[in-house]
Formats: C-alpha cells, structure tokens, sequence
C-alpha cells in the first residue's frame, strides 16, 4: 500500500530527478525504484571472514551465493525477488549483461574475478525466496580489513546507499576496534540495525554469553541505544537441524519487515533524497550568485573564491602527505620495537626457561626435557610474542586514530573556510554538510604460531636420547635453549611482517577516504563557478535568458525539498 508520504517523496524524487546530472540521476532513480517497490535495502555489513555471504544464504532459505575459507565476496551483491534466477553484472563504462546464476562467482568473487579485473561496480541476483518476498532487498557486501584492498574499498562505496543493515560479528574473535569504527558508521546511516554474532558454535555456553555481553555493551556504548544481539551459527541453519540462534534474529528481522519496513523506507528514502537536494542546491546558488556579482571586483571575487577551492584541493594533497608521513613514522618505530624486542624477549625467554629446565625437569629423561621443554618454551615465545604483538597494535591504533582525527579536523577547518569565504567574497551561505561517516581509525591484526621441526634437528634429538645419564640430559637441555634466539626472533618477525602489512592497508584506506572526501566537497562548488563562469561570458538576452534558468532551477529544487517529509512525518521547511 502507498502512504501519503511515499507519494509526496515519490514526486520530489522525480522533480529532483529532472534537475540533477547523471550520477545524482542514477542515485534517484534507485531511490525511486525502491520506494515503487516498497523494497527496503539491507546492507549485510562486517570484516571480511566473518561469514556474512553464509548468513545471507540462511536468510535466503539455501545455497545461492558463494563462500568459502578466504576472502571471496569481491563485488557487492544485491538480492532480490523475482520468479526466475539469474544475475545483471554491471560494469565500470555502464554496460550491463544478464548471465546465469551459475556465473555469479565468476564475477563477484576473488577467485573468479581478482583485484575486480573485469571492472564490476554491482551484480543483482534474481532469486526467489520468502524474506525476499517480504519486501527486501539483501545486499551482500566485501568484507573491510580484507587482504585485498580492493575488496575494501567497494565495501566502504556500498554503504551510503543502505535503509537499514545488519552488522555481522563474530563470537571468536570478539569485536575490534576497526570493527567498532565500522559499526559507528552503519549505525549512522541505516533506520534500523540488526547484530549479529555469528559463529556461535565455536565457542562453549559461558564463553558466548560473555562475548554476547561484551558485544552488547560495546554496540550500546557505539550507538547510544541498547541493541539486541544474536548469537547465532549460519553454518548450522542452512543444516537440516537449524540453529535455534538463527531462528529468533531471522523472526525479528521478518517482524521488522513485516511492521516496520513501509516507515523506515520512508525515513531512508527521504533522507537520500533530502542530501542529494542541498547538495544541488549548493550548486545553484553559488552559480547564481557568481553570475550575478556586480561591478567591476565581480572577476576578482570570484576568482578569489575559486582559489579558495583550488587551496582546499591543496589541503588534500597535504592531508595525503601527512598520512603517508605518519604510516611511515609508525613503521620505523615498529621496526626499531622489533630490533629492539629480539634480544630483549630472548635473553628473558631463555632465563626463565633455563629456571624450568633447572627447577622442573632436571632429573627427568632426555626424551621428556626435548617434549616438555621444547612445549613449554614454546609457549613462553608465544606469550610473549603475543604481549608484544598487542602493545605494538594499540601504538599503531593510536597512531592511526590520532592521524584519523587530524585529517577529519583539517578537512572540518577546509569546509569552514569555504562557507566563510562564500559568505565574505560572495555574501552565501552554503551548507557544505560534513560527512556522516568517519575516519578508519584502524584494521584488525591477527598473530600465528606454528612448530617447525627441520630433518636436522630429528637426527640430532635421536642421538640425544640415546647419551646416558646426566650428559644426555646436559646435551638436551642445552638444545631446548639454543631454540630460544631462532624461535622469538622468528615469532617477532611474523608479528611484525603482519602489522607492517595491516598499517599499510589502513593506510591506503585513510588516503583514499581523504581523496574521496575532498574531491565530493570540492568539485560540485568548481563545477558550478564553471557554469557561472559561462552565464557571465553571455551578453544582452542570452544571459538573461540562463539566469532565469538558474532561478528556476532554484525554485524547483527548493520546491522538491518542500515536498520531502521531514523527520517527524511532516514536510520540511525552511530548507
């Protein structure tokens, strides 16, 4: 059923529609689409490897998209109903192709389609299934903090366009901190969330009641507002027997659906609708006013002005430089800690072990020294390897958060500039909204450790065994702690090539969330001095006749805001 208000945002989408360019058009009509359809778009959020892609297949009742134990969701991938199955790859240059479903991990998956070479910026798959029914349209996103960059980045390119969302975490390992900037953006910019804590069956009943606490309060401190969290195996409820986790998300989310998705996409749609509104008219009146400048400083005022954006497309390039700078610092400080650790954690790993070998196992057989020892030390190496491996990833994450909040407040200082340099050279307000979203502060980290024992060494301990008493046990102690230097210097290394390859990461997604952010802010208000530009190249009717136009275009975009109702039902004013 069409409410009033699907109506009223249905017009303003498409007054709003006649008045944009192609991308802003694309967008709407999206919005349109869905609002036609009552269709409400969830994003499935989360880390890469979290099982998001599995708890989509719950949802859909079997098997349709691909998983697997690595990486593999390389291209976000939107579910919706239809009686027949395939899928519509789009690409890059705008084509589309329809294809079998067969063919969806050839080319929305890392196997089939690696770092995106087949230039795929969207895959729809046509399925038919009863959530689908409902009313929804599942979005099954890459995974942020993946090994491929790639991946990433359409993650993060996804989530603008979502209604609500259903964030994906895991029961083992409990949430990050990358996990909780994440969480803080989907919250802001979905009506309505869903957590989930997947992969429940990993963990035995008290320690998933701690994790499911611990989630609770962190995505209460994140969001401001107690949120239920589900623990739950999508593994299991795609088996025969089901997952009695499953079953109470997957009957509050068809609740939700069922009560709660006409007003929600209602919420959504409008304010989609209202940001790309102000955006336009941003551009409009700044081209409006340009135009218009009187007298003979009009040139000066406005090239002024413009230097003013060419200075904020300067601070970019400085914001670029500044975290390189930064991820280059953390880097030779995380190499001099490990420089530094090696002979530290060596010299005492092998006192306390040394202490063990002396107290413990000094009367014991040669083969239970080399067994015993050998595990024990082992277990020292890892420990401290692991105490060093976090206080590097909490240096490195306040460095990336310190360096996150920079750029955002050197980027907040740029925006201000230009508003105020609007208002001064041009007497305009602009409106020059903020982000909604934040600054990666970091990724997850993870640490390994294996035993190697190489043919040598198999030889070697043969041989000690078979050294009579306390020679034997002297020659086995002795090779239990000439493994200490081998195995921390192995372990720290290890440790270090990991958080080397994850700042780098983190890295190149703070600089790519830098570009982004001043090229969305910067060259709307270029175009538009263009265009002004242009109108005051006219003379005599010509000109008169596109100032009109720019009036209109004016009146019809601030027409169409009107019509959008505001956040309490009715329709915004003022705007």
């Amino acid at each position: 059923m069409r409410t009033a208000g699907m109506t009223a945002i249905g017009a303003a989408l498409e007054s709003l529609a006649a008045l944009a360019d192609d991308a802003d058009r694309e967008a709407l009509a999206a919005l349109a689409d869905r609002l036609d359809s009552a269709r409400l778009r969830v994003l499935v959020a989360g880390e890469a490897k979290r099982g998001k892609s599995t708890l989509v297949n719950a949802l859909l009742g079997r098997e349709i998209l691909p998983v697997g134990v690595t990486p593999l969701t390389a291209v976000a991938t939107t579910v919706v109903q239809a009686d027949g199955e395939d899928i519509e790859v789009t690409f890059g240059d705008g084509r589309t192709e329809r294809q079998p479903l067969s063919a969806l991990a050839d080319y929305g998956t890392e196997r089939g389609n690696p770092g995106n070479c087949r230039n795929v910026s969207g895959i729809t798959v046509r399925a038919d299934a009863q959530i689908l029914a409902r009313g929804a349209e599942i979005v099954d996103t890459p995974g942020t903090g993946s090994v491929h960059a790639d991946n990433t980045a359409a993650a993060d390119a996804a989530l603008p366009s979502m209604d609500a969302a259903i964030f994906v975490l895991t029961a083992d390992p409990p949430v990050s901190a990358s996990e909780r900037d994440l969480l803080g953006r989907v919250a802001g910019l979905s009506v309505a969330l869903f957590v989930v804590l997947n992969k429940a069956d990993y963990l035995d009943e008290q320690s998933l009641s701690e994790a499911r606490e611990f989630t609770a309060r962190v995505v209460s401190d994140v969001t401001g507002r107690a949120e239920r969290v589900y623990p739950l195996s999508a593994r299991t409820a795609l088996t025969p027997a089901g997952d009695a986790g499953f079953t109470a998300f997957a009957q509050d989310f068809t609740g939700y659906l069922d009560a709660g998705r006409i007003a929600g996409l209602e919420r959504s749609v409008a304010r989609h609708a209202r940001r790309i509104g102000r955006q336009l008219l941003d551009e409009v009146a700044l081209a409006q006013r340009a135009a218009r400048l009187p007298g003979e400083d009009a040139g000066a005022q406005v090239a002024a002005f413009r230097a003013r954006l060419a200075a904020m497309s300067s601070g970019r390039v400085d914001a670029e430089d500044r975290a390189t700078a930064q991820s280059r610092r953390l880097l030779e400080a995380l190499n001099a800690a490990a420089a530094d650790a090696r002979p530290r954690l060596s010299a005492e790993t092998a006192e306390r072990m040394a202490a063990v070998l002396d107290r413990d196992l000094a009367a014991v057989p040669v083969s239970e020294i080399e067994r015993s020892g050998r595990a024990q030390l082992t277990g020292m190496v890892a420990a401290a390897a692991e105490d060093w491996r976090q206080e590097q990833t909490g240096r490195l994450q306040d460095g990336l958060r310190t360096l996150g909040q920079r750029l955002l407040s050197d980027l907040e200082a740029e925006l201000a500039a230009v508003r105020t340099a609007a208002a001064d050279l041009l007497g305009l307000e602009l409106t020059l909204p903020a982000s909604d979203e934040r600054l990666p502060d970091s990724r997850s980290f993870f640490y390994t450790l294996d035993e190697h024992v190489d043919q040598a060494e198999l030889v070697a301990g043969a041989i000690r065994r078979r050294v009579p008493g306390d020679y034997g046990r002297r020659l086995a102690r002795r090779a239990v702690l000439d493994q200490v230097d081998q195995l921390v210097s192995s372990q720290i290394g290890r440790a270090r090539g990991d958080l080397q390859y994850r700042l780098a990461e983190a890295a190149r997604q703070v600089i790519a969330d830098v570009r982004r952010r001043y090229a969305i802010s910067a060259q709307r208000l270029t175009a538009a001095l263009d265009h002004a530009s242009l109108i005051r190249a006219q003379a005599g009717q010509e000109r008169d006749r596109q100032l009109a136009e720019l009036d209109e275009r004016d009146r019809s975009i601030r027409a169409a805001l009107g019509r959008i109702p505001g956040e309490s039902g009715t329709a915004a004013v003022g705007v």
